[in-house]
């Protein structure tokens, strides 16, 4: 699932990993309401988020919520700059918007796969 306040950014990020197959995008959100909604729904994996969401900011509050009901999902935080948050963990990983798209494409990835 992708999180991020750009319309464009999300469907980039969604195709670029359909494109490189191996996983399935369940869906898009564009602020934390219909990001808790849809993680709530599908129960995916791994959530690739943006931190700076317009409606909580900075998006730590999305981090927490999807930690406390879904333990088990990964998060993967992506951003124009380094990580937004200081949250530790196995579950929390960081990928630059500016990164190759392999490398992106890695992060995800690694995500799903980790165990």
């Amino acid at each position: 699932m992708i999180v991020d306040a750009d319309r464009r950014v999300r469907q980039s990020l969604t195709d670029v990993l359909r494109l490189a197959g191996g996983v399935e995008v369940l869906g898009s959100a564009g602020d934390v309401r219909a990001a808790l909604e849809l993680v709530e729904l599908h129960h995916p994996d791994v959530v690739v988020i943006d931190p700076r969401l317009p409606d909580i900011p900075p998006g730590v509050a999305l981090v927490r919520g999807i930690r406390l009901a879904w333990p088990a999902t990964r998060i993967v935080l992506t951003g124009w700059g380094g990580p937004e948050t200081a949250l530790p963990g196995p579950d929390l990983a960081f990928v630059a918007k500016s990164a190759p798209a392999e490398e992106f494409v890695a992060a995800v990835l690694k995500a799903c796969f980790a165990i």
